[in-house]
């Protein structure tokens, strides 16, 4: 009987335990994107991989990943191209604004 109520109060402190702790895998959101960045999130929802800039660069910047949404929290206005060299027709985020890209994928960006 002593062994069962030990065994229970392991599993249950495991499984309490558990609830608290978070990978080092662990995604960011938009909510940890800072006044005067720029910050890209892998899904459209805001969330997975990011890659944050503190700073828009106004030389053409390929994106590590194609980004799902955009949190322009940055003074900059950023354009945004579908090609990895800043060429053809570029999409402007103005500054202070956020947007999401459920159907176009944009590989390199750079202030307007």
């Amino acid at each position: 009987m002593n062994r069962r109520v030990v065994l229970g109060a392991a599993a249950i402190a495991a499984v309490a335990g558990g609830l608290f702790v978070t990978p080092a895998s662990a995604s960011s959101t938009a909510f940890e994107c800072e006044p005067g960045q720029a910050c890209f999130f892998e899904t459209v929802n805001f969330t997975g991989r990011s890659v944050v800039f503190d700073d828009v660069p106004a030389a053409c910047t390929v994106l590590p990943f194609a980004p799902g949404a955009l949190f322009n929290w940055s003074t900059e206005d950023v354009l945004l191209y579908r090609t990895a060299d800043c060429s053809g027709v570029a999409s402007l985020e103005p500054a202070n604004n956020f947007h999401s890209y459920p159907s176009t994928k944009f590989l390199s960006f750079r202030a307007a």
